[in-house]
């Protein structure tokens, strides 16, 4: 594929060949791999690397050279097959934002979505790839269509596919975060008609996704994450990056610095709540009550957080369980089970991107 023609594929859409998902985060690469597809699906490579501070900020590459060595040996370390990519973007330069349009089918959308793009693009519209997804109509609905408007600057989706053609791989899917968790969702429950939250608490950003019956109704990306819990960590213990790091992953055996540490965790959960439920009261503002959510799913890095699932359930008033997007699926040998069970939520990304298939 190259770069002049590389476009956003469609989102959603089940195509035919089979593709490596790779989530490049600005905290750690997570890399995913099956064999087979539906009840047959087996989980064969997963992955994972650390990436210093300061090299992807807010979804965009600041040292090439230093996340291709990361991802080249990543690569080089889990052996995957297959060499076309999925992978996905997120932050400024991405606007996901639900419309409605006056056209009753696909053909018109397509015909006319750049001048309906315009009006809600804040890039100029020839620095952006536009795409869309038709939302499912509702019984009473008539006229036009609603629909998720998806504008990624071109920089930043050319700089992801160019990273990937360095080390010898093929750009074949180029999604949005918050949308390949529905793949994720889809793959661990099938199909679920309870509306529920998605949410994947990264190392710098959020993504937040309301589904039913199977489709997004709503989605928002939020600046907060675990890298503001680690700087917290610091400013509350006089610890350094590293060892604050640590300590918010694994604990720490000094039972006042743990103590310390906790009443930073509550705090920034606290406020990360906050958040959250503003975007969920917004949903339910103009929404149905056979809409809101009767469930809420968290993965990202930070769902690691001891307690943090019980948290989410007090204070959101609804059960919040961590996202295993591997129940059910079957590992190959050389992967233990127990490893899988326990960074699961972090892979959730990864695992939606991995189930996408491309022309």
């Amino acid at each position: 594929m190259s770069m002049k023609n590389l476009k956003m594929t469609s989102l959603f859409k089940k195509k035919e060949k089979p593709v490596l998902g790779i989530d490049v985060g600005s905290h750690t690469i997570k890399l995913t791999e099956f064999s087979g597809s539906g009840s047959s699906r087996t989980l064969r490579t997963v992955g994972r690397a650390l990436v210093p501070p300061d090299v992807i900020v807010d979804g965009s590459i600041k040292d090439h050279e230093t996340v291709g060595n990361i991802l080249q040996n990543l690569i080089s370390s889990c052996q995957p097959k297959i060499k076309r990519v999925a992978t996905s973007i997120s932050g400024y330069s991405v606007i996901v934002k639900r419309i409605h349009v006056p056209y009753a089918n696909e053909k018109e959308i397509e015909e006319n979505l750049l001048i309906e793009a315009e009006k809600y693009v804040p890039f100029e519209i020839d620095d952006v790839y536009i795409d869309f997804s038709m939302l499912k109509k509702e019984e009473e609905e008539t006229e036009g269509t609603d629909l998720f408007l998806v504008a990624a600057k071109k920089e930043i989706v050319d700089a992801y596919a160019s990273l990937l053609e360095t080390i010898g791989l093929t750009p074949a899917v180029i999604d949005v975060d918050a949308f390949t968790l529905v793949n994720a969702f889809e793959m661990a429950f099938g199909d679920v008609s309870e509306p529920a939250v998605l949410i994947d608490i990264g190392a710098s950003k959020t993504n937040l996704n309301i589904i039913r019956n199977g489709m997004p109704v709503f989605a928002r990306d939020m600046a907060i994450g675990g890298e503001q819990l680690t700087e917290a960590i610091q400013e509350a213990t006089g610890l350094n990056r590293e060892d604050a790091e640590a300590a918010k992953i694994s604990g720490t055996k000094d039972h006042v610095l743990a103590e310390e540490i906790r009443q930073v965790v509550v705090e920034m959960a606290n406020l990360w709540l906050e958040e959250i439920k503003k975007a969920i009261n917004f949903f339910k503002s103009s929404a149905k009550p056979e809409e809101f959510p009767t469930h809420v799913f968290l993965s990202g890095g930070c769902a690691l957080l001891k307690d943090l699932d019980k948290h989410f359930s007090k204070g959101l008033g609804i059960e919040a369980k961590r996202l295993n997007p591997f129940s059910g699926i079957a590992h190959s040998k050389e992967i233990d089970p127990a490893y899988i069970d326990t960074i699961s939520p972090q892979l959730a990304i990864a695992s939606g991107l991995a189930i996408r298939s491309a022309e």
